[in-house]
């Protein structure tokens, strides 16, 4: 597909949270035709995730592959996210995977390395148009081996009303020690100063990593001097009650709908929810910029793979992940959706040079950074997350939650080295 079929208006946790329906389940919806239209063409499955406004472009974007192609037709089916651990793990089991799975990145790992997707090094190495940033692909590598190419990013930055800001004479905060204060002058009135997604799900070590990175801390060393820094001062916004006690309980839309209707005056969030404000909150006069930084500049990868499965057909497979992450598909593709291209050679100024807000986002990509890669993330995660509910609840100190939550990362490790 050429660019301008692109024209028309493309509106655009271990994976415990991804697609639903197996194969034959009976909550299967297939989204594009029928193999009958294949023509004698390879068929190949693909279980993906997407709802309105990314099924739109991704619907259209299919269908101008399939017509396009000679050899392969791509039909796929619909799954929920919230169901995707469960029937991926019943169709390995029964051995009704489909042929691609859109998973989401930091869980690309842990089923490749289950065996449930294959290596697919050599064919990326072999693809003529294989220049994806080097820090994005790296989220589907692990040990030498390759389990999927991603196809869109995201990443997080700090959100603020312009407005409020502009009222109490603050220019956006740059550092930590900004952020706290412009975070007090601006908790006033039933409106807090900062917001950010805590709630007991991957969305909250999502939004937790950047703090974590910028203080030079990891999860690899959680009870680091510098990691616990970086929790205390997470912790301090609610602590101090410069974030409302409930970002316990928000997920990312939510805080995007506190900071569109005025009850806070920045957030961490994502790319994809400038749309949203655009469009649910228009009269919102809102900015972006970086992640106020403690040593270093850091952000969060979000985004998803292409994989394909064990018993996949690997070259058809392929023939559908180069056209669809190709040049001339994914700058645009990803641009509707208000994602990124994977791509390095996607040129970010040309495509957002007249959007500020997107362009920030795409900037800090040279600072984005993905969770893992690490074949039990989940685990990993799930320790993260209960450390930050921890500190933010006062039910342990954040040191002693970074403490604990260093001794359960040892002990998974401890369980890949027997």
């Amino acid at each position: 597909m050429k660019k301008n079929l692109l024209t028309a208006i493309l509106t655009g946790t271990m994976l415990v949270s991804m697609l639903a329906g197996c194969g034959k389940g009976s909550d299967d919806t297939k989204s594009d035709g029928d193999s009958s239209n294949a023509d004698g063409k390879t068929v190949v499955t693909l279980w993906h995730s997407n709802v309105s406004p990314e099924v739109e472009p991704f619907e259209e974007m299919l269908a101008e592959f399939n017509e396009q192609s000679k050899d392969v037709y791509v039909e796929t089916e619909w799954v929920a996210r919230e169901e995707q651990t469960k029937q991926l793990t019943i169709g390995n089991m029964a051995g009704e995977l489909p042929d691609m799975v859109y998973v989401d990145n930091p869980e690309v790992i842990s089923y490749g390395e289950m065996g449930v997707f294959q290596d697919i090094k050599e064919l990326y190495d072999a693809w003529d148009e294989n220049q994806l940033l080097e820090s994005i692909i790296n989220s589907s590598c692990y040990d030498g081996k390759m389990y999927g190419i991603p196809y869109s990013c995201n990443n997080l930055e700090l959100f603020y009303n312009i407005d409020m800001f502009e009222e109490a004479e603050l220019e956006p905060p740059a550092t930590w020690d900004e952020l706290v204060s412009c975070a007090e002058a601006l908790t006033k009135d039933g409106v807090y100063g900062m917001a950010f997604s805590a709630i007991k799900n991957a969305e909250c070590t999502f939004q937790f990593m950047p703090f974590l990175w910028s203080a030079e801390g990891d999860w690899t060393s959680m009870d680091s001097e510098e990691s616990i820094k970086a929790m205390t001062y997470y912790s301090d916004f609610v602590q101090k009650k410069l974030a409302n006690k409930e970002v316990l309980n928000w997920s990312q839309a939510d805080v995007c709908k506190q900071f569109g209707s005025g009850n806070c005056a920045m957030m961490i969030n994502g790319s994809w929810n400038v749309g949203t404000l655009r469009n649910d909150y228009s009269d919102l006069n809102f900015g972006v910029v970086d992640i106020p930084i403690d040593k270093v500049n850091a952000s969060c990868l979000g985004g998803e793979s292409i994989c394909i499965t064990k018993d996949g057909n690997a070259e058809a497979c392929m023939e559908f992940i180069e056209y669809f992450v190709g040049k001339d598909i994914s700058g645009d593709y990803t641009k509707s959706i208000s994602k990124f291209s994977p791509r390095s050679d996607v040129d970010n100024d040309e495509l957002f040079g007249d959007d500020p807000v997107m362009k920030a986002f795409a900037d800090a990509l040279s600072f984005t950074y993905p969770r893992g890669p690490y074949p039990k993330w989940t685990e990993v995660d799930n320790a993260i997350i209960e450390a930050c509910q921890a500190s933010l609840t006062s039910e342990k100190t954040p040191e002693q939650a970074c403490k604990d939550a260093a001794a359960a990362i040892s002990e998974i490790q401890a369980s890949l080295d027997e």
